[in-house]
């Protein structure tokens, strides 16, 4: 920091041009690299040349069009391009195909010789370029400085839409709910405020309307510097713990919304283009947190929505996108009927104890076995059949599975056959190599949980076949 402090006493604040423009000329003040000063940096591979020249730096330039860290607006990130001698030049700026930005000056495409990777003001005025270095720097380089365009435009929308959301916000829960922090991305915005309770549905569907409505209207962003009296005096809100000086820059957007601000904003509200509340919850006591998106976000977002409501629709059988709730009120209401049908004892196709015990079949000489799987209601409610089962059978083997998503296998062995060395934890290991799953028990009461629903009759037949052989599973 002291460093920093004795380059800001030898060359002043940085002059910030990043309101007007995102492209501007400017001359190297300082350079530094691990908490040391040079004259000149330069970037360096390894010496076969397999790594790209590279060193993290921070720059420090005289004039910049970069905005830094504040107010919750994260700082920019761009490029510096170096610019050889001291004529007049022309320059085009783009983002290429891969999201980078590209610069030519005249018809010369040029490579960057530092990328910024983020722009804070860590003392006064003096703004820090942190980054890497691809070439070789001086102090005194003329150079570029190239903001990321997108990504500036992305936060622009982000900001004026947390200004709009601000006051929307007041406006349907009352003045209370004023701003208590921010953070605005090229990606997200993200507002606090105080407040006793979660926002009901009905309030937020009113804020995002309010919101959209604003934008539809085009209003105009108007910025004016007045002194702070002046500012209070006429309306406008001042936030969060922040430090004004005596004269202070304000936002207006048409007649809607009036605030203190040092960030960067759209020209006008309709190029917010969309806004959608994603989430709003508590972040402590008395505190709760709004995010949300604009612009492309905003209908990336929407767009995702509403492919995964045509996707339900299609798995509920709707025939539209509006017939969705009539659709799962009707599959909600045959799903009662069939858990009442099953309660009953009368679910249709699932066997009844007494047809199982007449199916019983002799996988070995005097062992018999009922072996049968189907949708039960539960875990328990086959546990339920398998004891009525074990009740009517006797002597005897029962091995009941569960035909659902997740399989599973329930086993009961009579205590004869236990005495004679079958284990019901054996055989439910044994039914669990086809259905790739794990389980166990006592000789005479075991189960099983598995993954493999379509090998259920793979899993009674391995019972079958440890129990014809006379083989058991290894513990």
């Amino acid at each position: 920091m002291a460093q920093l402090q004795a380059i800001q006493a030898r060359a002043g604040d940085t002059e910030f041009l990043g309101y007007e423009t995102t492209t501007a000329e400017a001359r190297v003040v300082a350079i530094l690299r691990g908490g040391t000063e040079y004259d000149e940096l330069t970037a360096r591979g390894d010496a076969e040349g397999r790594t790209e020249a590279g060193a993290e730096a921070e720059v420090v330039l005289d004039r910049t069009p970069f905005y830094a860290e504040g107010g919750g607006q994260i700082g920019d990130r761009g490029v510096l391009v170096l610019v050889p001698g001291d004529d007049e030049i022309g320059w085009t700026v783009g983002v290429r195909d891969d999201g980078s930005v590209g610069v030519a000056i005249g018809d010369r495409a040029v490579d960057p010789v530092f990328r910024v990777d983020d722009t804070q003001k860590p003392v006064g005025g003096l703004h820090v370029h942190l980054g890497t270095l691809r070439g070789r720097l001086r102090v005194g380089d003329r150079v570029l400085a190239v903001v990321d365009p997108e990504r500036r435009a992305h936060t622009m929308r982000n900001h004026t839409g947390t200004h709009v959301l601000h006051r929307a916000l007041r406006n349907v829960v009352g003045e209370r709910a004023r701003q208590a922090g921010s953070v605005v991305t090229p990606d997200y915005l993200r507002f606090d405020f105080p407040f006793d309770r979660a926002l009901t549905e009905d309030e937020k569907r009113a804020i995002e309307r309010e919101v959209r409505r604003v934008i539809r209207e085009d209003q105009p962003l108007t910025i004016a510097f007045m002194p702070m009296a002046d500012a209070i005096a006429n309306g406008a809100d001042a936030f969060f713990d922040e430090k004004y000086g005596e004269t202070v820059r304000t936002v207006r957007v048409g007649d809607y919304s009036f605030e203190l601000c040092g960030g960067t904003h759209c020209r006008a509200s309709g190029q917010i283009g969309g806004f959608v509340i994603t989430a709003e919850r508590s972040i402590g006591s008395g505190m709760r947190r709004i995010e949300a998106l604009t612009g492309a976000g905003a209908d990336a977002w929407l767009s995702t929505r509403l492919e995964t409501l045509e996707q339900a629709a299609d798995l509920a059988g709707a025939q539209s996108v509006e017939a969705v709730p009539e659709r799962i009120s009707a599959l909600q209401d045959e799903l009662r009927e069939a858990r009442r049908r099953l309660r009953a004892g009368g679910g249709a196709g699932l066997p009844r104890p007494g047809e199982l015990v007449e199916r019983a079949e002799e996988p070995a000489p005097g062992i018999r076995l009922v072996a049968a799987a189907a949708p039960w209601e539960s875990i328990d409610a086959m546990k339920g059949v398998a004891r009525d089962i074990r009740g009517a059978l006797g002597s005897g083997v029962v091995a009941l599975a569960l035909d659902a998503d997740e399989p599973q296998v329930f086993v009961t062995v009579s205590d004869d056959l236990v005495g004679r060395g079958i284990a019901a934890g054996h055989l439910v290991r044994a039914a669990m190599a086809p259905l790739e799953g794990k389980g166990g028990g006592r000789p005479e009461m075991a189960q099983g949980r598995g993954s493999r629903r379509d090998n259920l009759p793979a899993a009674l037949d391995a019972v079958r076949a440890a129990l014809r052989n006379g083989k058991q599973p290894q513990a």
